[in-house]
């Protein structure tokens, strides 16, 4: 009767023993194959039950989870990059040519002195259009790496938004925009880079000139309790559907509509504020566009 019972106890443990070598062996196959297919969506499964094991297995499965979603979301960033390489590419080449072209206009005889002086202006303009590109890019890079130097201190912002709105007022008055401006009587203090807030104001206002039409409404103050600078102006540029990517380097609303380059300008915008500490946010009710730079709580 013993010796049945050790022989029974003896097979039980040596099916148990195999068993397990099988599965492992099985899971060890699964695992090679998944290794050797980085794009496939399988998992590791035990085919007989053993607590230890599957507790492994659960943990390679996790691991290899982590696995797919990181080769995903890489593949996710490359193809961004490749699309915002080309869209870059484009937009450096569109007023490069333009320049050359003129300057070949220019080489030409005979011209009028009239005619060399609007070639030059053209030029003019398509490079400081060049220029802007490339720092925009450049400054980008810069927020994006966490090395773009800030110097926070105690600024007013009446004053900036001021500045800003005379940098650009002859081109906005150019434009026919009617303006509209509601600022608080009081100072708007606040901590943060005065080199920054000046390129965010400059960076919105030139949106304006891009894509606004007829009216522009500036309102700076305190409104339910927070600091806010809204920024609004009409548009026929921008559908809804764009709104969530407004703030997206190299996103523009659709170049067909805009016929304007390579949409940095918000992205650089919505990097600074958020590297100081603050927020950015933009709403859409057609036709009316406006962007909110929230700055908290007023500082005294």
């Amino acid at each position: 009767m013993v010796t049945f019972v050790l022989a029974s106890a003896t097979i039980l443990f040596a099916t148990l023993y195999w068993l397990l070598r099988r599965s492992v062996k099985l899971a060890t196959d699964q695992i090679k194959q998944v290794l050797k297919d980085r794009h496939t969506n399988r998992r590791i499964h035990l085919h007989s039950p053993d607590k230890q094991l599957e507790a492994l297995l659960v943990e390679v499965n996790h691991m290899i989870s982590v696995q797919q979603a990181e080769r995903i979301l890489h593949e996710r960033k490359e193809v961004q990059i490749r699309k915002q390489i080309a869209n870059i590419s484009h937009d450096l080449r569109t007023p490069l040519t333009s320049i050359l072209g003129y300057i070949e206009l220019l080489q030409e005889k005979p011209i009028s002195t009239e005619q060399a002086e609007e070639y030059l202006l053209v030029v003019e303009k398509r490079t400081k259009a060049l220029r802007s590109l490339i720092s925009s890019f450049y400054e980008l890079s810069l927020i994006e790496a966490g090395d773009y130097l800030l110097v926070p201190q105690k600024i007013d912002l009446q004053v900036l938004l001021k500045r800003a709105l005379a940098d650009h007022y002859p081109e906005i008055s150019a434009a026919g925009f009617e303006v509209v401006l509601e600022l608080a009587d009081e100072n708007c203090f606040v901590i943060a880079d005065e080199e920054s807030v000046m390129r965010i104001y400059l960076n919105v206002l030139q949106n304006v000139l891009n894509h606004g039409q007829r009216s522009l409404h500036l309102f700076q103050g305190v409104k339910d309790g927070k600091l806010v600078t809204m920024i609004s102006n009409e548009t026929s540029s921008l559908l809804k559907e764009d709104l969530p990517h407004l703030f997206q380097r190299s996103f523009t609303a659709n170049r067909a509509r805009t016929k304007r380059n390579t949409g940095l300008g918000l992205a650089v915008v919505k990097g600074l504020m958020q590297q100081m500490g603050y927020d950015v946010r933009a709403e859409y009710h057609e036709p009316l566009f406006t962007v909110y730079l929230e700055w908290g709580e007023r500082e005294l």
